[in-house]
């Protein structure tokens, strides 16, 4: 059971702080700033294998002018639209005199650049496994010919309804309310791209709440973006004044890292809740964390096998535990190889993992030479020549008989602390957010 989060300046200390690792370990800025560059070598080819598709197909050319000013409108301030897309024209333009073999190779361009989009995702949600390239292939194709039409249908009959309806009241007078409801009419469209995009991009499950946190984050950050980005260049013209005429290409490039650097924030939001649920953000790794979480793991299983559970799986001691899953599978696998604890596959729930060892004979001492010092190598090391340290008196004062102390010695320490003060666990729970059950 998860008791109601209690936000205190330690959980949001806390919080920012788990937020920073994150983003430090997803590496958000050099990879925004790597699809940054990668976008702009495939700009070219998936705008030409879009477009082509209006030139190729007749019926669908009314439907290429909503599109580009609808991307001119909502994708990026207004300052930059003009000549943006006068460039982009030009190039595909010029592309589409391609042979058949620069096509391929226009094509094969755009599909790795979805690739490395897909394979930042999958980083940030710690999937290892990607798709299958078939699949994968078959999916990016879609999505680039498909989109374009299905995106350039809605625009025109969003225009179509918003041209009828606004003929309706021409005669009367726009209050600031409205006019500031139709410019930011995009957003709801912005919110359902980012929550799409966080949904079916990664390989993995993703739930549908934390992709719309992380949608509705990005989206808002996206358009404030937009106003802030469009004040500066229209306020603040210090490209204009060195790049002249050329202003628009690096302007565009900041732009193009703000973009990605928003989306992959998102996406970090949406990927980091289920551990901000659980309260992970208050268990930071620190040294002889380790140590720390096998002790708690195998009390889970303790109390599991005295209650008469059959153990529980591994997403399971992951939410108990506070931890990421592959923290939980590196202690799991660990605890394995030592026969301490074993996994019964039973049904489509997964494995569950059950203790072995008698808690009598689980040994603090055996856990930290498992997880903190691994005693065979360092007596190695400590016997060679070059060592500067007496290995012999370094061993003996590691050979400490306190850590003989057992598994089944903590666990009735602490349920007689507890017994001896009754009250003070629930005061403890209501004091620790996410605190599982």
């Amino acid at each position: 059971m998860l008791v109601r989060v209690r936000f205190d300046l330690d959980t949001l200390k806390r919080l920012a702080q788990f937020a920073a690792q994150r983003i430090g370990e997803d590496r958000i800025p050099q990879v925004a700033g790597s699809l940054t560059f990668t976008t702009m070598l495939a700009l070219v080819p998936l705008a030409t294998v879009a477009f082509a598709l209006f030139t190729a197909f007749p019926i669908f050319s009314s439907f290429q002018a909503s599109l580009q000013f609808f991307l001119a409108d909502h994708l990026m301030p207004a300052q930059l639209n003009d000549q943006i897309f006068k460039y982009l024209n030009q190039f595909a333009s010029k592309a589409k005199g391609l042979t058949t073999i620069g096509m391929i190779i226009l094509f094969v361009t755009a599909v790795m650049t979805m690739m490395t989009v897909e394979s930042a995702f999958n980083v940030i949600w710690r999937v290892r496994k990607a798709r299958p390239v078939a699949q994968r292939i078959l999916v990016y194709w879609a999505i680039i010919t498909l989109g374009p039409i299905l995106i350039g249908v809605s625009l025109s009959i969003s225009s179509y309804v918003f041209t009828q309806s606004m003929s309706f009241s021409a005669a009367q007078r726009i209050t600031p309310l409205i006019e500031w409801a139709l410019a930011s009419a995009s957003l709801p469209f912005t919110m359902l791209a980012f929550t799409i995009l966080y949904v079916y991009l990664p390989n993995c499950r993703v739930e549908w709440r934390d992709a719309v946190v992380g949608g509705v984050i990005a989206a808002v950050a996206f358009e404030l973006a937009k106003r802030g980005f469009g004040y500066y260049v229209r306020r603040i013209p210090t490209y204009t004044a060195v790049y002249g005429a050329f202003a628009a290409v690096p302007l565009f490039l900041l732009w193009m890292y703000l973009c990605w650097f928003i989306t992959l924030t998102g996406a970090m939001i949406a990927s980091a809740l289920p551990a901000i649920r659980i309260g992970q953000f208050h268990r930071p790794v620190f040294y002889g964390s380790n140590l720390f979480d096998s002790l708690e793991l195998l009390a889970r299983l303790c109390e599991a096998r005295e209650g008469g559970r059959r153990g529980y799986t591994m997403p399971e001691l992951a939410r108990m535990l506070r931890r990421d899953k592959d923290t939980t599978l590196m202690l799991l696998q660990r605890l394995e190889e030592i026969e301490w604890i074993a996994r019964l596959e039973e049904d489509h729930t997964g494995p569950h993992f059950v203790l072995l060892a008698n808690p009598a004979q689980v040994t603090v001492q055996r856990l930290y030479d498992l997880f903190v010092i691994d005693r065979a190598e360092l007596t190695y090391q400590l016997e060679l020549d070059s060592t500067r340290v007496d290995g012999g008196m370094l061993l003996a004062a590691l050979d400490n008989d306190q850590l003989k102390v057992t598994l089944a010695a903590l666990l009735a320490s602490r349920a007689a602390a507890r017994a001896a003060r009754p009250g003070d666990g629930e005061r403890a729970a209501a004091s620790m957010p996410h605190q599982a059950a």
